[in-house]
C-alpha cells in the first residue's frame, strides 16, 4: 500500500528546498508530495501533474470526505493548536495550511497519502479539448 509514516513526510524547510523537490519529482515523472515549511506554519501540498495524472472522480470524492473528517479533528482537537486550516483540493493539486506544529501537518499528510499516493486512484491528466 502506498503512503507515508508521519515520520517519513517528507519535509520541505525551505522554498528552494521545495523548488527543488518540485523539479526532481518532474523530471522523474513522479508526484510532489510533501510538508512545506512557512512563516505562519506548516502546509501539506500533493501534486500529481508532474507524474502526469489526476485523481479519478471516485477518489476525488473520497478524499474530499477523509481530508473534512481529517482538517475537523485537529481543529476540534484542544491538544492540537491550529484553530483553522484551509484547503485547497483539485484533481490533481491538493494543498492544506497552516497547521502550527510540524507533527499535526506530519499526520494529516500521512493520512492523504495512502489515497493520494494510490495509483489505482489515478487517471490519466489531459490538458485543454482533451489532448494529453
Amino acid at each position: 500500500m502506498p503512503g507515508y509514516d508521519p515520520s517519513d513526510v517528507p519535509l520541505y524547510e525551505t522554498r528552494d528546498a521545495r523548488d527543488d523537490a518540485y523539479a526532481a519529482a518532474e523530471a522523474e515523472d513522479r508526484p510532489f508530495f510533501g510538508v512545506e515549511r512557512y512563516e505562519e506554519g506548516y502546509a501539506v501540498t500533493a501534486d500529481l501533474m508532474p507524474a502526469g495524472y489526476r485523481l479519478s472522480e471516485p477518489a476525488q470524492s473520497e478524499l474530499a470526505k477523509q481530508l473534512t473528517r481529517q482538517v475537523e479533528a485537529v481543529v476540534g482537537d484542544d491538544s492540537y493548536p491550529t484553530e483553522e486550516v484551509g484547503r485547497s483540493l483539485g484533481d490533481a493539486l491538493v494543498n492544506l495550511s497552516f497547521f502550527e506544529r510540524e507533527a499535526t501537518a506530519r499526520e494529516v499528510a500521512a493520512a492523504l497519502s495512502e489515497l493520494v499516493l494510490d495509483e489505482d486512484n489515478w487517471v490519466e491528466a489531459t490538458g485543454p479539448g482533451g489532448l494529453p
